[in-house]
């Protein structure tokens, strides 16, 4: 049997005197006893009954998501009522029928309390929801800083969507993060993202490194970086009524450049692409080809 990681104290009171003995992995489960051995033994007894819940619950889940699929939506409705009162994914489940109306009335306010009891207990998705509920006003009033938290939430966990709202959410306020949240967006596979930010290397044809340019330390380097920029490119990009500024540095074996369009340039004549290649050009003339640059 796995051995169980628990803590425990011991307390004295007007009931008597016993321990307490609490699940690390299950901190809600514990175990109560006048002596040690009695404490351990209602913990394991408590941690049984937990998971024999836990597994009746994904049953009935299960059961639930058969039943909506099959369109019959009173019996999923009721399953998700059932365990909506501990279980965060019937909460969302059952929250997305009352947006839907699938089943049951269209009930916004009701949905809207649904992702919120299962967000605060960090349900990601719940917290999506909650951010573009905030963000279109949707059941609640419009809130910037509400949207950009909730989606934060959802973003940490890694879901692309989320991180390509923030991305755009935080553009004219916090470009730093907001291209942050972009590339990794871009990078999981997000189509949108994909589209709004330019990615140019030709890393992989990298044969010799300058080595001069890395042996400077961050700050060097970054200092040569921002004379690439106002030495070679400004000129270039100005006759078209543009430019670019360094959004970030991110050093390291394969250099990260971050930079924003300014004025025209996105639509300057050379274009976008060859606007970026024209870019690329310019860096690795000064450091190498073992280099990566995002546009935005």
């Amino acid at each position: 049997m796995e051995e169980l990681r628990t803590h425990y104290h011991y307390f004295s009171n007007e009931e008597g005197d016993g321990y307490e003995i609490y699940s690390c992995d299950l901190p809600d489960v514990k175990g109560f006893g006048e002596t040690y051995e009695e404490a351990m033994d209602d913990l394991r007894r408590n941690i049984k009954r937990h998971e024999e819940k836990r597994m009746e619950a994904e049953t009935l889940m299960e059961s639930a998501i058969a039943a909506y699929d099959a369109k019959e939506y009173a019996s999923a409705k009721a399953i998700w009522e059932s365990l909506s009162h501990t279980d965060t994914d019937a909460m969302v489940n059952l929250g997305t029928m009352y947006v839907k109306g699938f089943g049951v009335g269209k009930d916004i306010h009701k949905a809207f309390s649904l992702f919120e009891r299962a967000a605060e207990q960090n349900h990601d998705v719940a917290s999506f929801y909650l951010g573009g509920m905030y963000e279109n006003g949707i059941g609640v009033s419009a809130d910037k800083e509400l949207s950009i938290r909730h989606y934060t939430v959802a973003a940490d966990a890694n879901m692309a969507t989320a991180q390509l709202k923030l991305g755009i959410l935080l553009r004219n306020d916090d470009l730093l993060n907001s291209m942050k949240w972009m590339i990794r967006a871009a990078h999981a596979g997000e189509a949108q993202a994909h589209s709004l930010l330019t990615y140019v290397s030709n890393q992989r044809d990298a044969s010799d490194i300058n080595v001069a340019f890395r042996m400077m330390d961050e700050t060097q380097q970054r200092a040569k970086v921002e004379s690439v920029i106002i030495d070679n490119l400004a000129p270039i990009l100005a006759s078209d009524g543009g430019g670019v500024e360094l959004v970030n540095y991110i050093s390291g074996d394969t250099p990260e450049i971050w930079l924003r369009y300014l004025g025209a340039c996105s639509g300057c004549h050379l274009g976008p692409t060859s606007t970026a290649g024209m870019i690329l050009e310019q860096f690795e003339n000064i450091i190498d080809k073992k280099i990566v640059i995002y546009l935005w």
